[in-house]
């Protein structure tokens, strides 16, 4: 019975952190495909570009460094 009951919670860790994994992963993917831009469009489209411009400058130079520390 113990046996069964470590079993079965290693099993259940093991699908909650693929799924941590997984949101992880499409959270990542939305955000950068669809939300940033939405944001940096209405940001311009209210008429906040002197906000819009240095969000994009720093996340671009994030997404710069952030791609060479990775490979």
């Amino acid at each position: 019975m113990i046996i069964l009951t470590i079993a079965v919670l290693a099993v259940v860790f093991r699908l909650c952190m693929l799924g941590i994994r997984l949101t992880w992963g499409i959270f990542k993917f939305l955000f950068s495909i669809v939300i940033f831009p939405a944001i940096i469009f209405s940001l311009v489209a209210l008429g906040l570009v002197y906000l819009a411009v240095p969000v994009l400058a720093v996340v671009g130079l994030v997404a710069l460094l952030g791609g060479r520390t990775a490979a």
